[in-house]
């Protein structure tokens, strides 16, 4: 791979926390959907706020709050979406 084509890169991860108001309430980690469906879009937020303090405070890792936390498949690896 060049140089050119690695600077073209982007790299994309998320973390999902699913809440009342998601499209589907389940996930790997809630397959029954119990915790989703008493989750409220502002507990979500508010949860998500809080982990990314953690991460940009430097006391928490990205892709270990996102393999503990997310509700997306992609939280196995560490929340990469590439």
């Amino acid at each position: 791979m060049s140089s050119s084509t690695a600077a073209n890169q982007v790299r994309a991860s998320h973390i999902l926390i699913k809440h009342q108001g998601s499209r589907r309430k389940a996930s790997w980690k809630d397959p029954e959907g119990r915790v989703i469906s008493a989750t409220t879009r502002d507990s979500a937020v508010s949860q998500l706020k809080l982990l990314r303090d953690d991460i940009v405070s430097g006391k928490a890792k990205f892709d270990e709050v996102a393999s503990r936390y997310s509700d997306c498949s992609s939280a196995k690896r560490g929340s990469d979406l590439c």
